[in-house]
């Protein structure tokens, strides 16, 4: 099969390290510019004041279940004593009222209950992708107030992706070749790529072809094409 070279550039997907909640930097878990995997911890931001936290939404949380608990014991008493028109419509509508009221507090509390136990994990600031870490951007002791603090960046060498332009002509003449018969296209565009590198040698593996925008660029004249190794 015939061969064709295009200029291309190489592409390496990376991801920004970042915490979501704000709090003291406490630990980095990791060396600058080493090997890491999706999950891994990065940073360690102070857990003591979400902790803290937690305790107060969970007992926010006991007392709205207490609360909910009496209310319900208000309104199954009162229940038969409206039945047998002991008690007026007003009161047994408050004994109502107040149970529901008691119920959407217990789910507000369990809420705040849960954002607090998220944040407690939000402290272990994670590697988004597995990759390379980049240098970091902060030291510890810093206050890192959440997402707009950009920590360090994880740069994901495997798979790698280039990308190059193939021209509204090449495509052209790769059309016509095939419908001669002078050349056999790989089935659904799933073309060998080899990279050759700044040196001049070869990249040691070869790749797929992995996307071709079927949209021709003004400016270039070219089509975006992205091979994964």
């Amino acid at each position: 099969m015939r061969s064709y070279d295009w200029l291309a550039k190489r592409g390496i997907a990376w991801e920004q390290a970042a915490a979501r909640v704000t709090g003291i930097l406490q630990k980095r878990n990791f060396q600058e510019g080493t090997a890491v995997k999706a999950g891994q911890s990065l940073y360690t931001i102070d857990p003591v004041p979400f902790q803290s936290a937690l305790e107060r939404a969970e007992a926010d949380a006991a007392g709205a279940e207490a609360r909910l608990a009496q209310a319900r014991r208000n309104a199954a008493r009162l229940k038969p004593l409206f039945a047998a028109n002991a008690v007026s419509q007003k009161e047994y509508d408050d004994a109502a009222s107040a149970e529901q009221i008691a119920e959407a507090d217990l789910k507000s509390a369990r809420a705040r209950v849960t954002d607090a136990k998220l944040n407690i994990e939000y402290t272990r600031v994670e590697s988004p992708i597995a990759g390379v870490t980049g240098r970091s951007q902060v030291s510890e002791g810093t206050l890192v107030s959440g997402p707009a603090v950009l920590l360090t960046t994880v740069s994901q060498t495997d798979p790698v992706y280039v990308y190059f332009g193939v021209s509204e002509a090449e495509h052209l003449k790769l059309r016509s070749e095939s419908q001669a018969g002078r050349m056999v296209l790989p089935k659904g565009g799933q073309f060998t790529v080899e990279v050759k590198l700044a040196d001049g040698s070869s990249y040691p593996l070869k790749g797929r072809l992995g996307f071709s925008d079927i949209r021709i660029s003004t400016l270039t004249g070219t089509t975006d094409t992205r091979a994964e190794l």
